[in-house]
Protein backbone atom coordinates (compact mmCIF):
# COMPACT_ATOMS: atom_id res chain seq x y z
CA UNK A 1 0.00 0.00 0.00
CA UNK A 2 2.85 2.41 0.56
CA UNK A 3 4.30 1.88 -2.64
CA UNK A 4 1.13 2.96 -4.30
CA UNK A 5 0.79 5.83 -2.44
CA UNK A 6 4.91 6.53 -3.58
CA UNK A 7 4.13 6.11 -7.08
CA UNK A 8 1.24 7.81 -7.32
CA UNK A 9 3.10 10.62 -5.55
CA UNK A 10 6.45 10.56 -8.37
CA UNK A 11 3.46 10.17 -10.90
CA UNK A 12 1.98 14.02 -9.48
CA UNK A 13 5.14 15.32 -9.42
CA UNK A 14 6.66 14.49 -13.04
CA UNK A 15 3.18 15.16 -14.61
CA UNK A 16 3.33 18.19 -13.16
CA UNK A 17 6.71 19.22 -14.12
CA UNK A 18 5.81 18.41 -17.50
CA UNK A 19 2.96 20.58 -17.40
CA UNK A 20 5.32 23.42 -15.99
CA UNK A 21 7.85 22.97 -18.73
CA UNK A 22 4.60 22.65 -21.58
CA UNK A 23 3.18 26.13 -20.15
CA UNK A 24 6.67 28.01 -20.17
CA UNK A 25 7.18 27.17 -23.85
CA UNK A 26 2.90 28.02 -24.28
CA UNK A 27 3.25 31.33 -22.20
CA UNK A 28 6.43 32.31 -23.84
CA UNK A 29 4.76 31.75 -27.16
CA UNK A 30 1.66 33.24 -26.68
CA UNK A 31 3.75 36.71 -25.61
CA UNK A 32 6.06 36.46 -28.51
CA UNK A 33 2.70 36.46 -31.05
CA UNK A 34 0.54 39.01 -29.49
CA UNK A 35 3.56 41.39 -28.39
CA UNK A 36 2.45 44.56 -30.35
CA UNK A 37 -1.44 44.10 -28.14
CA UNK A 38 0.05 43.47 -25.02
CA UNK A 39 1.32 46.18 -23.03
CA UNK A 40 5.34 46.57 -21.98
CA UNK A 41 4.36 45.30 -18.53
CA UNK A 42 2.37 42.21 -19.83
CA UNK A 43 5.24 41.41 -22.01
CA UNK A 44 7.53 41.36 -19.70
CA UNK A 45 5.17 39.30 -17.03
CA UNK A 46 4.64 36.78 -19.14
CA UNK A 47 8.36 36.18 -20.39
CA UNK A 48 8.92 36.19 -16.64
CA UNK A 49 6.72 33.96 -15.56
CA UNK A 50 7.60 31.58 -18.93
CA UNK A 51 11.27 31.60 -18.45
CA UNK A 52 10.79 30.39 -14.62
CA UNK A 53 8.83 27.39 -16.17
CA UNK A 54 11.08 26.70 -18.79
CA UNK A 55 13.91 26.54 -16.35
CA UNK A 56 11.74 24.65 -13.75
CA UNK A 57 11.65 21.92 -16.83
CA UNK A 58 15.05 22.12 -17.83
CA UNK A 59 16.33 21.31 -14.36
CA UNK A 60 13.78 18.42 -13.91
CA UNK A 61 14.89 16.91 -17.49
CA UNK A 62 18.58 17.13 -15.84
CA UNK A 63 17.95 15.51 -12.90
CA UNK A 64 15.80 12.38 -14.85
CA UNK A 65 19.08 12.49 -17.36
CA UNK A 66 21.08 12.36 -14.24
CA UNK A 67 18.97 9.34 -12.61
CA UNK A 68 19.13 8.00 -16.72
CA UNK A 69 15.14 8.20 -16.78
CA UNK A 70 13.01 9.38 -19.70
CA UNK A 71 11.23 12.95 -18.66
CA UNK A 72 8.49 12.17 -21.15
CA UNK A 73 7.42 9.12 -19.50
CA UNK A 74 4.91 9.22 -16.75
CA UNK A 75 4.93 5.80 -15.57
CA UNK A 76 7.15 3.97 -13.59
CA UNK A 77 10.90 3.17 -14.48
CA UNK A 78 11.52 -0.06 -13.16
Amino acid sequence: MEYNCEFKKRKRLRLFMLICFALGLLTLTLSSIFRHQLSDFAVGFCEGVSIVFIIIGIFYMGWCIGKKKNPFKIEDDK
